[in-house]
């Protein structure tokens, strides 16, 4: 924060009127760290919420809304962001969505978060909605969380009956999930 707060004092006025700083975290706590409500097995490395939901903060020129917001954005989005706030109007190159306008007003910008893995030992996909977070493996492993009501990811609904929501996100998610993996 110390060296963040440097670089910004050392701008003169009409470079910081042309900045954006974007300030994003690096993928979660490593397991040897991990602390409560985190298992160690859900966090950096992993496709868990401990592992890919990270902050994100935007400030500078043009940036009007200063609340919390819960869009589904990726990192990817970094690259249609970006590209449209330097002018060029391209507010989707492939997987990249620009979200540029959650940037002065609230708006959703995707209605599906996607991310994947292969470690060289599994070869997982997600893919979330907000609400529902569903996981597949090459192998054909599943598993599917309420990441409203469960954040960190404990209680895999899968294992249980599911109930009509949960029923259908399923189905939305798998989906979504076959469109993107085509």
């Amino acid at each position: 924060d110390y060296q963040i707060g440097r670089l910004i004092d050392s701008l003169s006025p009409s470079e910081k009127e042309k900045t954006v700083i974007i300030f994003l975290g690096d993928n979660g706590t490593p397991f040897q760290v991990a602390q409560n409500p985190y298992s160690s097995d859900k966090v950096k490395g992993t496709l868990y919420q401990g592992g890919i939901n990270v902050p994100l903060f935007v400030s500078g020129n043009g940036i009007s809304r200063s609340d919390t917001d819960e869009n589904l954005i990726t990192s990817t989005d970094l690259f249609a962001t970006i590209t449209e706030l330097c002018g060029l109007n391209l507010p989707e190159i492939n997987d990249s969505k620009s979200f540029k306008p959650i940037l002065t007003e609230s708006k959703t910008i995707r209605t599906y978060q996607y991310s994947e893995m292969n470690d060289g030992t599994s070869d997982t996909w997600v893919i979330s909605n907000g609400a529902y977070k569903l996981f597949k493996s090459a192998d054909g492993d599943e598993e599917l969380y309420n990441v409203i009501n469960d954040p960190y990811e404990t209680n895999n609904l899968i294992e249980g009956t599911l109930n009509t929501e949960a029923n259908s996100a399923k189905q939305h998610l798998e989906e979504e999930l076959g469109r993107i993996r085509q």
